[in-house]
């Protein structure tokens, strides 16, 4: 029989960004007791441009209630968030308001979030599936190893969180990583819009999020090393960003009277502000404190969740040291540096402004590019990818579940809890409350609802773990070490705490809605 039969088909990585796309459609973590401030934040200035002509959210909160992500100027109400994901949800608003005969009442506030979080917040999670799978394939990694690399960044990050939550983390990271593979492109094949492009995604990810300058301007620098033609390619991509710029200097000067001034100065909530008010934009003197919470704590911590993502920090070492290309050498130092940035940005930023959130949101953006440097571990001698491919083996197994529990059960958890793993979202699972979705409102219980979630991602991760080489017994080793340790995360209660336990109980009753009996 041929050998051939086995290899993946040429289209595999298309199913793949398929299937976490519709992993990320199957739960829908919204609660209307609870609200999410953040996602409706953006929504509202959707409803606002579409159904009042304006980019004052007065007359959404008049109808549908304040919220307390809003920014307040001059007596008017504005998002206090970056404008380009409520600007990027009106043409879905106004396709679903016309399918709805134009009443807007028609379409409830549950509806048109479950819209824009597929399309504005899932679809740029399988992009970014897509544009890693090509750069990884760039590094002249073998296609076997770069479609494990693609799938644990779709379900073993927290990408897949905020592929799920209407934030606008993925569709900044989905720009950016347009722009470095436009950018990269060009310095081998100069010619045609790829300046003006990749100009125009960096300034869409500034539309979409503010703190992507930290890798907007990195990216910047090295498109314009990189670039064959400097100067006539440097004045190409200045003006491809200058649309999504001016339309964000357009937007800020109609609502806070100034070009560069943001909803974050003018915050109508009384606490928010303080915090914002505090040192720059709510951002301090760097603290190893708050950094050693946001990388390692269970609560925050990017390497708690997905510690294989430590694996990118030699691998940037290495790329830069020994690169396939000068070109890639600058590439591995625009992305350390932008890493370096974001650490810095993590470690300054007070933690009380980061809200409910599941692991170090903010970072996202940076997320694709440190899966792509890991893929140069796997193309080095055989000592190197050897012990890569064992640790992958036994850590993104591990990050797949602890990402996807939480994300499953509330869509995040309160900061409250000391393992919120284990006595919050375990807890929730284990007395059957669940984010409803696609299963609930086909009428199954929350159980046998969430089971083809569950089916889903244990079959991806064991077609996953048939993409590394290694005998059987390795592989099987690892995994067991994996399970082993996602046990103890699992199930390591934390003493009995009266706070975490009202909480829980007034997730549950209040907010849930569900019988935990």
């Amino acid at each position: 029989m041929s050998k051939r039969r086995f290899l993946p088909p040429r289209r595999t990585h298309w199913l793949l960004a398929a299937a976490i796309l519709g992993m990320s459609a199957w739960f829908f973590p919204y609660f209307p007791p609870l609200g999410s401030p953040n996602e409706l934040s953006r929504l509202y200035l959707t409803r606002a441009i579409v159904d009042d002509g304006s980019f004052s959210i007065d007359g959404p909160v008049a109808r549908y209630g304040r919220i307390t992500d809003l920014a307040s100027y001059e007596g008017r109400l504005h998002s206090d968030k970056a404008p380009g994901i409520g600007m990027a949800g009106v043409p879905l608003y106004v396709a679903a308001k016309a399918l709805a005969g134009w009443d807007a009442e028609a379409l409830p506030n549950s509806g048109l979030l479950r819209l824009m979080r597929f399309f504005l917040s899932g679809i740029p999670t399988a992009g970014c599936v897509l544009l890693l799978f090509y750069l990884l394939g760039r590094l002249e990694i073998d296609r076997d190893k770069r479609l494990f690399l693609t799938a644990a960044y779709g379900v073993a990050t927290i990408a897949f969180t905020y592929g799920v939550l209407l934030f606008g983390h993925q569709t900044a990271s989905l720009c950016l990583l347009g722009a470095f593979a436009v950018a990269e492109r060009h310095g081998r094949k100069p010619g045609g819009l790829a300046p003006v492009v990749a100009g125009f995604l960096l300034g869409t990810a500034l539309l979409m999020e503010y703190t992507t300058i930290l890798l907007v301007v990195p990216l910047a620098i090295y498109a314009i090393i990189t670039a064959p033609r400097r100067l006539r390619d440097s004045l190409a991509g200045l003006g491809g960003c200058l649309l999504p710029l001016g339309l964000l200097a357009l937007y800020h000067t109609l609502c806070f009277s100034h070009p560069l001034s943001t909803g974050y100065a003018h915050l109508a909530h009384r606490s928010f502000a303080e915090v914002h008010d505090s040192g720059l934009m709510g951002m301090v003197s760097p603290d190893l404190k708050r950094l050693g919470i946001i990388l390692a704590s269970p609560t925050k911590g990017l390497l708690f969740f997905s510690p294989w993502l430590l694996l990118a920090l030699p691998a940037l070492v290495a790329g830069a040291v020994r690169p396939l290309s000068v070109k890639w050498r600058v590439a591995w130092l625009a992305i350390g540096a932008a890493t370096i940035l974001y650490l810095l940005f993590s470690a300054s930023l007070q933690l009380s402004a980061w809200g409910w959130s599941l692991g170090p949101r903010h970072l996202c953006p940076c997320l694709p590019f440190l899966v792509l440097s890991i893929g140069v571990l796997l193309r080095r001698g055989p000592f190197w990818a050897s012990w890569t491919t064992r640790a992958l083996l036994v850590l993104v197994p591990f990050s797949a579940v602890a990402i996807a529990l939480p994300t499953a059960s509330f869509g995040g958890f309160p900061p409250d809890f000391s393992n919120p793993l284990a006595d919050f979202s375990m807890r929730l699972a284990g007395s059957g409350c669940l984010s409803p979705g696609v299963g609930t409102w086909l009428g199954f219980s929350p159980g046998w609802a969430a089971l083809p979630f569950w089916i889903c991602l244990v079959s991806l991760l064991g077609w996953m773990v048939t993409r590394l080489p290694g005998s059987r017994l390795e592989k099987t080793l690892c995994v067991l070490l994996s399970l082993s340790l996602l046990a103890v995360v699992l199930f390591s209660r934390g003493p009995e705490n009266p706070r975490e336990e009202r909480t829980l109980r007034w997730v549950q009753q209040d907010i849930m809605k569900c019988d935990p009996s």
